[in-house]
């Protein structure tokens, strides 16, 4: 059973309309907006799809069939949504060597195909954030031809320090920035850098709707609950995310969605915006842990308005298996936890 979670008494009862009507796994029509609309207009609500790391395969781990099938289950959900979000873990490159060290084992260098962007255009996605670990796995050439690969895609991307991306959905502007603790992407341990990228953007346009993700937390099957203060791991500083996370919505920003612990945590509603703690994993190949929580695939979809308030949110069930897509998941196990530690927030 899905479980659905509402800002808005008018939006809830027109969702409820129409999944009662057997409709759940179809496509749901765009929320908002009026056929007599002039060209340009802000219409009243933008719909989200989000969604944690992306890996399709590395190296001599690539699935047998390209991965075209494996946003098989996901796509009827992303499809027609105004903006659909995912953590890039790693380039799309076929070019450079390794900027890691793997030799003791505790690291590893991801490099996926650059033809596999297309899966990635035709599943629906919007934006991309390229601010997490593996980004730079192939050096700044790999970074660049992933650039290159998304941009002649037409799917926005975001990450490196100081980097503000704007697009437009349904006569708003969109304005999304990334944060992780790795080189090449600006620091979520910087609060106040943070909160003065929020600023920036609504300085150049005060109506904008910001959006942040960032890749924090510590990492593994104990960390499902959010702690308080700071996290580290392995000896990095990972970010004091619900501080980061509030103190984002305090300068402006309409929502936050994290992910880096590659286990789902808890969902929380402050200020009217809505803040995902982490994602966890969604659609990851061989070469990534998918037992037990790892292996939940969580998908966010929410409604706000033109303002960035919340109108309602709700989780869809999927779970991944070894070089497989996210499946439909019939125990909701992905949605019944986040229920779980959300509740755990308040």
């Amino acid at each position: 059973m899905t479980r659905f979670f509402f800002r808005s008494p008018l939006l809830a009862l027109w969702l409820l309309v129409f999944f009662a009507s057997g409709c759940v796994a179809q496509n749901p029509p765009r929320a908002g907006g009026s056929a007599g609309a002039p060209p340009g207009a802000a219409t009243d609500v933008i719909t989200v799809a989000a969604m944690g790391d992306i890996m399709l395969g590395t190296e001599n781990l690539l699935p047998p069939d390209g991965a075209k099938d494996f946003f098989a289950d996901v796509t009827p959900y992303l499809k027609g949504r105004d903006i659909v979000f995912g953590n890039l873990e790693g380039p799309l490159t076929d070019r450079g060597y390794p900027a890691k060290d793997t030799s003791t084992g505790r690291s590893f260098c991801f490099r996926t195909p650059p033809s596999y962007g297309q899966v990635l255009k035709d599943a629906g996605f919007t934006i991309l954030s390229m601010a997490n670990n593996h980004a730079l796995d192939y050096g700044e050439e790999g970074r660049a031809q992933t650039v290159e690969v998304l941009d002649g895609l037409g799917i926005k991307r975001a990450g490196a320090p100081l980097e503000l991306t704007e697009d437009r959905v349904r006569g708003h502007s969109i304005v999304y920035f990334g944060l992780a603790p790795n080189v090449g992407s600006q620091n979520i341990n910087d609060i106040p850098g943070a909160v003065a990228m929020v600023k920036e953007a609504l300085k150049n346009d005060p109506a904008a709707l910001v959006v942040v993700s960032f890749h924090g937390g510590a990492e593994g099957s104990g960390q499902m609950s959010l702690p308080d203060g700071p996290e580290t791991f392995l000896g990095e500083r990972r970010g004091d995310l619900r501080v980061l996370a509030r103190a984002l919505i305090d300068a402006g920003a309409a929502m936050v969605l994290g992910h880096g612990p590659h286990v789902p945590r808890g969902v929380e509603i402050y200020r009217d915006r809505l803040i995902a703690y982490s994602l966890g994993n969604f659609a990851t190949a061989n070469g990534i842990n998918v037992k037990g929580a790892n292996g939940l695939a969580p998908l966010l979809l929410a409604e706000m308005d033109g303002t960035g308030r919340i109108l309602g949110w709700r989780i869809v069930s999927f779970r991944q298996k070894p070089n497989q897509g996210p499946k439909a998941d019939p125990t909701d196990e992905a949605a019944l936890t986040i229920e779980r530690l959300s509740e755990a927030l308040k």
